[in-house]
C-alpha cells in the first residue's frame, strides 16, 4: 500500500476499475514515466540508443493488472488494460513481468507486448523482471 500511495500522488497517475454492480473486480493502473524517473536505471542494457530517455510524455508504465480469482479468463483484465491504454497519449507503454509468470508473460505477448531486456526494481528484494513494451495509442 505504500507503494501504491506514492504512485497515487504522480500527476500522470491513472486508475480503471472494472465493476460487476457495486463490486469491484478488476483494477489496473499506471502513470507517465518522467524525466527523472528512475524506472530505467537498472536496464541490463539499452535496446538503441535514447530508449531510457524520458521527457514526460514519450513512455506510460503500466504497473499492476488485477482482477479478482472468480473472474479471471472471461476477459475483464484485457478489457481494463485495453480501456486503460486506448486513452494514453504517450507513444509507447512498458511494465514488468516475472519471467517465470508463464501465464502473465504469454498474454502479455498475446496482447501486443514484446521484451526489450531486464531489470530489478529498487524496492528491497525485488527479483529481476522483464521489460516488456508495446506500441502507442491501441485500437480497439
Amino acid at each position: 500500500m505504500q507503494r501504491f500511495d506514492a504512485y497515487m500522488s504522480r500527476s500522470e497517475f491513472d486508475l480503471v476499475i472494472a465493476y460487476r454492480g457495486n463490486e469491484p473486480i478488476g483494477q489496473t493502473w499506471g502513470w507517465a514515466l518522467s524525466p527523472t524517473t528512475a524506472w530505467w536505471d537498472d536496464l541490463t542494457s539499452e535496446p538503441e540508443p535514447g530508449f531510457t530517455v524520458e521527457d514526460g510524455h514519450r513512455t506510460f508504465a503500466l504497473s499492476e493488472l488485477m482482477v479478482r480469482q472468480s473472474w479471471t479468463g472471461q476477459g475483464v483484465a484485457h478489457a481494463r488494460h485495453d480501456e486503460l491504454l486506448q486513452r494514453r497519449r504517450e507513444t509507447r507503454a512498458t511494465l514488468l513481468v516475472r519471467p517465470e509468470n508463464t501465464t502473465a508473460y504469454r498474454t502479455y505477448t498475446r496482447w501486443g507486448w514484446r521484451p526489450v531486456g531486464h531489470l530489478r526494481p529498487t524496492w528491497p528484494d525485488a527479483p529481476l523482471m522483464d521489460v516488456l513494451i508495446v506500441p502507442l495509442p491501441r485500437r480497439r
